[in-house]
C-alpha cells in the first residue's frame, strides 16, 4: 500500500479558514483482512478536501464535516502523556506496533474514549506499512502539522526515539506554560465573580428588607440610598433581561473577536500594552516561540520551515506577523540574530545568545537555554501577579461593599434629624 498523508502542512495564514473533515474510503475492492482507510483532513471546503485526497491517490471517499471541532479535540494533557509513553517504550527497544498496543491496553476509561480510536488507527496504519508521521497526519485533532513535520524529520534522520522524546518534552513544556497563564487569569476572574455575586446579593435580597424601614421615615432619603433602591428595583423587575443583554453582548464580542481581523488586532494591541497583563503575554510568547524553535531546530527541520511553523503557534497576529517577516528575511540569506535586531519585540540579550549559537554552531543549545530562561521568568511573573493584583482587587471589593453599607445605613444614621 502506498504511504498516505491525509493533511498537508497548512500555511499559518490560512488556518482560520480551514475546517476539519472526516473521510472514509468507499468503492474499493479490499482483501479479506483489509478495512477501508479513514482519517481526517483540514481543508477550506469539501472540494478542496477531495482535491487533496485525489492527489494522494484516494479517489472514492465519503466526507463528513466535523462540527464543534474544539469540543472534539483531544486534550493536550492526554496527547502529551501518550507521546511520552510512546517515547519511553521506543527508547527501551519495544517495537512500534507492540508499543502502541501496550499503551492502548493500559489506558483508563476516560483516556480510552478520547484517544483510544486514534491509537488503534495508528497501529493499523503502521502494520500496513505507513510511517508514524504519515499515520499521525490523519488525526489533526491530536497531532498538528508542526508535530508531524518534526517527527517526519526525525524519521528521515533515523532518530525516531530522539524526536519523540523532544516532542514529548515540548508538549509538556507547552502544557506547563498554558497552566501558568491560566493560573494567572483564573484568580482575578474568580475574585471579580465573587464581588459581583456579593453586590447582586445585597441589592436583590438585603436592600429590599430595609425598604420598609425607610418608608417609615417622613423625610427625603439620601441620594446614594435612592440610587441603590432604584438599582435594586430595576434588577428585581428586569434582572433577567439585563443578564440576557449582557450575556449576549459578551458573546457578540467573542464572536466579533474571532471573525473580525481588525477588531482582533485592536484588542490584541490593548492587551499587549496593558500595564499588568502585557508583560506577562509578551514573556509567554517568548517562552513559547523559543521552546518551539529549539525543538524544531534540534530535530533537523530547516530554519525557514521552522520559523514558519513557529509563526503558526503564535496566539496573536502581531506576533505571528513579526515571525513571518523574520522568516522572510532568513529566506533571503539573513542570519536569524541579524533579522531579530530589526524588531523591538526581541530583547537584545536574546539576540546576542542566538548570535553566539549561530557563530559557534550550537544554536539548538542556545535556544534551549533561552527557552528555559523565559519559562523561569514566566513562572516568576505569574507568582508576582497575584501580589500585584490582590491589593487592587481588595480595594475595589472593599469600595463596593462600603458604598452598599453606607447607602443602606445612612438613613438610619440620620434618624435623629428626622425625629
Amino acid at each position: 500500500m502506498n504511504s498516505i498523508s491525509s493533511t498537508q502542512s497548512p500555511q499559518p495564514s490560512s488556518n482560520k479558514n480551514e475546517r476539519t473533515y472526516a473521510w472514509v474510503e468507499t468503492g474499493k475492492v479490499l482483501g479479506k483482512n483489509q478495512k477501508p482507510r479513514s482519517g481526517e483532513i483540514k481543508a477550506k471546503s469539501e472540494e478542496h478536501a477531495l482535491h487533496t485526497l485525489r492527489k494522494q491517490g484516494i479517489r472514492q471517499v465519503k466526507l463528513r464535516k466535523l462540527r464543534g471541532q474544539r469540543l472534539l479535540s483531544v486534550p493536550l494533557m492526554i496527547v502529551s502523556a501518550f507521546v511520552r509513553q510512546l517515547s519511553v517504550m521506543i527508547q527501551s527497544g519495544v517495537p512500534l506496533v507492540q508499543a502502541l498496543g501496550l499503551i492502548n491496553s493500559g489506558l483508563s476509561n476516560k483516556n480510552r474514549r478520547a484517544i483510544g480510536p486514534v491509537i488503534q488507527a495508528l497501529r493499523a496504519d503502521i502494520e500496513s506499512g505507513q510511517k508514524l508521521s504519515e499515520a499521525m497526519r490523519k488525526h489533526p485533532r491530536c497531532f498538528d502539522s508542526l508535530f508531524c513535520n518534526t517527527l517526519a524529520a526525525g524519521e528521515d534522520a533515523g532518530e525516531l526515539d530522539s524526536s519523540l522524546n523532544r516532542l514529548a518534552t515540548h508538549m509538556e513544556k507547552t502544557l506547563r506554560i498554558q497552566k501558568k497563564i491560566r493560573k494567572a487569569m483564573v484568580y482575578p476572574a474568580m475574585v471579580v465573580i465573587v464581588a459581583i455575586g456579593v453586590t447582586l446579593g445585597m441589592l436583590l435580597f438585603v436592600l429590599p428588607s430595609f425598604k420598609s424601614i425607610y418608608q417609615q421615615f417622613n423625610a427625603e432619603l439620601p441620594t446614594l440610598t435612592t440610587l441603590l433602591l432604584a438599582t435594586s428595583d430595576f434588577l428585581s423587575k428586569h434582572g433577567g433581561m439585563a443578564a440576557l443583554v449582557i450575556g449576549g453582548g459578551i458573546y457578540g464580542l467573542i464572536v466579533l473577536y474571532k471573525r473580525n481581523h481588525t477588531f482582533q488586532q485592536n484588542v490584541d494591541k490593548v492587551l499587549i500594552h496593558s500595564p499588568i497583563f502585557g508583560d506577562l503575554l509578551i514573556t509567554a510568547f517568548h517562552a513559547r516561540w523559543t521552546r518551539t524553535f529549539a525543538t524544531l531546530n534540534a530535530s533537523g527541520v530547516p530554519i525557514t520551515h521552522a520559523l514558519e511553523s513557529v509563526a503558526g503557534v503564535a496566539r496573536m497576529d502581531s506576533f505571528k506577523k513579526i515571525l513571518l517577516d523574520l522568516r522572510q528575511q532568513v529566506a533571503t540569506g539573513t542570519r536569524v540574530s541579524d533579522g531579530m535586531e530589526k524588531f523591538k519585540l526581541f530583547p537584545q540579550d536574546s539576540v546576542q545568545m542566538i548570535r553566539i549559537g549561530e557563530e559557534s554552531g550550537r544554536l539548538d543549545e542556545m535556544l534551549e537555554r533561552l527557552a528555559n530562561q523565559y519559562e523561569t521568568r514566566l513562572d516568576d511573573k505569574v507568582d508576582n501577579l497575584s501580589t500585584v493584583i490582590e491589593p487592587i482587587i481588595m480595594l475595589v471589593i472593599g469600595g463596593l461593599v462600603a458604598v452598599l453599607i453606607v447607602g443602606m445605613y445612612m438613613p438610619i444614621f440620620n434618624i435623629g434629624n428626622v425625629v
